[in-house]
């Protein structure tokens, strides 16, 4: 789902920027015919588009890692699409099709960055956009209620790693614009079960959340977003069992 969303915004993106290219002809562009642009501009369109569907497995992998967007990741996203379509463009603009006379520099600075902050607002947007139907698509909130009236913790479906039991308590593990929180509740662990049963049992002390499974750390041991929580042996089956990819690896631990 998030990679169709991605590919929309890559088609935007070279779309816009191929009849920006054509239509408004900014800097020497207008000197060429309306024919030449349209021979020449799309390429520049096909650069920036594979230029971000490129970082999208990247992207992925940090949205994994975070499970929420955050400000320096679409810094760090953007600028990494800036670099390789400016390496791209400059590639295309110095090759015999276009033969451009600009060095890298004049490129850069008169050429590329002022249609790239053009086009930045776009991007922003798109991406904004993209955030927001994926949070609003997943997100689900769930209430955690312990024995006190003021015990309790609101959090989204997606943002609960785990629950660990502490005698009377549990704790409580949750991400929190991508960092791992600990909340203490008093409640046991068999009233959490009861009233989330999408949570795995792995251990007599601990439920898992199975979307923040990352892989088996030994045969005993499980790593969870920023958590490692051991597994019991007599839990191995029901996990290996479940009809969950990441679990289910030719690499995950022999049953003993």
């Amino acid at each position: 789902m998030l990679n169709k969303y991605h590919f929309l915004v890559a088609l935007i993106i070279a779309i816009w920027l191929t009849f920006f290219l054509i239509l408004i002809a900014p800097f020497d562009i207008a000197e060429l015919s309306i024919l030449n642009r349209i021979q020449i501009m799309p390429v520049y369109g096909i650069i920036s588009f594979f230029g971000y569907m490129i970082l999208v497995p990247l992207e992925n992998w940090i949205y994994k890692k975070s499970d929420k967007s955050s400000f320096y990741k679409e810094i760090f996203i953007i600028t990494l699409f800036n670099i390789l379509v400016l390496i791209g463009c400059y590639i295309y603009y110095k090759s015999e099709i276009v033969n451009g006379m600009y060095s890298f520099i004049k490129f850069t600075l008169e050429v590329y960055y002022p249609t790239f902050f053009i086009l930045l607002p776009i991007i922003i947007f798109a991406r904004w956009f993209i955030n927001k139907k994926v949070i609003n698509k997943n997100s689900k909130k769930i209430t955690l209620k312990g024995d006190n009236k003021l015990d309790i913790l609101q959090i989204n479906n997606e943002d609960l790693v785990c629950v660990s039991s502490a005698d009377n308590y549990v704790d409580v593990y949750y991400l929190m614009n991508g960092i791992l929180n600990k909340k203490l509740l008093r409640t046991t662990l068999k009233n959490i079960e009861s009233q989330f049963p999408e949570l795995i049992k792995i251990h007599r002390s601990h439920l898992i959340n199975p979307i923040h499974f990352m892989e088996w750390k030994n045969s005993n041991t499980i790593s969870l977003t920023q958590k490692e929580v051991p597994v019991s042996k007599n839990y191995k089956k029901k996990i290996l069992a479940m009809y969950h990819s990441s679990l289910k690896t030719n690499d995950s631990p022999q049953i003993q």
